[in-house]
């Protein structure tokens, strides 16, 4: 009797390789469904935690590299509150994340940062050492100060404007261009092969700006203040990002405005916006629910910390020049570049900051796997009519 060859294979290896990425617990669950009955979130389309943690367990590599459901989780953590076996599915949708963020990734970066703190702290480390060094060359051999003027010499900080345009330009666009570039990766992952037309793609392409802006499915979760602190944060910081790629010449200046000038209410509105969301989030997580969040990943917390050190020292730049201090706002503002350029170039590469674009990506490639399957349905009824 000859022996039938299945098509999917599983892989041994894959428990270990997710497990890389942080906790994920297998031996508690028993698949009894219980997380994904809890979770507002959850359509026919997409059934999780319990789905994406049994392929998982099954071995079935592509067919979990393939999915998009973990990306539809929002992390409420009333999975790992009804879990009659305490296997916290909350962390285990985290963990995959960050497994399926260095399945993205081409250059492999995303991969080593994920899984070692080393990797990560030196990268972030020797950006800024970097950083740092080409302030001071820049003002040694650029500006033809003397190493002895740099804690003496109190001047304004116009002769460095036009550079640090474009500097800001490759550090703030550089490390986006990047993280589109993995978008058609992840459509042949997870979208390839299914006989989609364009033009379906083209009706829902509103889903991925609605989705981006309007965030519509943190709603649904039962703390209504995460939803409203992301929003907060997430206008804050496109706020802060389209003032440095589209009026860093007008924002950036030397002048000294009254503080009903756009120039500077701009400013302050997008960085009271970014302290809020951040504190907003953290406060939330503390207060409500705090059982489910007390392992939390290392880089979860680096991530916020650094925007917050970003807004302060730009913060703390500005009152130092208004109040006549120049060469402490100098100082100021050399530890702000020296803070953003690595959160910039490794966070919005290659970290948290990355969700941003494949959160609403996975949902716009979820409303596109609907319609295309719709599409079929509504035509076989008309012929039948």
């Amino acid at each position: 009797m000859a022996v039938r060859a299945f098509p999917i294979q599983s892989d041994p290896t894959l428990l270990e390789d997710i497990r890389e990425y942080g906790k994920f617990d297998t031996t508690g669950c028993y698949q009894c469904g219980s997380c994904t009955l809890s979770c507002e979130l959850v359509s026919d389309s997409a059934t999780f935690p319990r789905k994406s943690i049994r392929l998982a367990l099954l071995g079935l590599r592509i067919s979990l590299v393939r999915s998009l459901d973990p990306w539809i989780c929002h992390d409420c953590g009333d999975c790992s509150l009804v879990c009659p076996r305490q296997a916290e599915p909350r962390i285990s949708m985290i963990t995959l994340r960050r497994f399926l963020t260095a399945q993205y990734d081409w250059t492999g970066i995303s991969s080593k940062l994920l899984q070692s703190k080393a990797w990560y702290l030196s990268s972030l480390t020797s950006i800024a050492v970097l950083t740092f060094a080409l302030i001071v060359g820049y003002h040694l051999w650029y500006v033809g100060m003397a190493a002895k003027d740099f804690t003496t010499t109190p001047f304004g900080l116009d002769h460095m404007f036009p550079l640090i345009t474009y500097y800001t330009l490759v550090v703030v666009l550089l490390p986006l261009l990047l993280l589109l570039s993995r978008v058609f990766r992840i459509w042949r992952l997870t979208m390839a092969g299914q006989n989609i037309g364009w033009s379906t793609y083209l009706r829902e392409a509103w889903v991925y700006v609605y989705e981006s802006v309007a965030q519509p499915l943190l709603r649904k979760c039962p703390e209504h203040r995460r939803w409203f602190g992301h929003e907060v944060l997430a206008g804050g910081t496109v706020l802060m990002l389209s003032i440095k790629v589209f009026g860093l010449r007008w924002f950036q200046t030397d002048k000294i405005y009254p503080l009903y000038n756009p120039q500077r209410w701009v400013g302050y509105l997008g960085a009271c916006c970014i302290l809020y969301g951040v504190g907003t989030i953290l406060v939330g997580r503390w207060q409500a629910k705090k059982e489910i969040y007390k392992e939390t990943h290392f880089h979860d917390l680096v991530f916020p910390a650094l925007i917050v050190l970003t807004v302060l020292s730009g913060l703390t730049a500005h009152i130092l020049r208004y109040a006549g201090f120049a060469l402490g706002c100098h100082y100021a503002y050399a530890l702000h570049v020296i803070i953003a350029t690595p959160m910039l170039v490794i966070e919005m590469s290659f970290g948290k900051w990355s969700h941003m674009v494949y959160r609403p990506l996975a949902l716009y490639f979820l409303a596109v796997k609907e319609r295309a399957q719709t599409v079929p349905a509504v035509e076989a009824v008309s012929h039948a009519i």
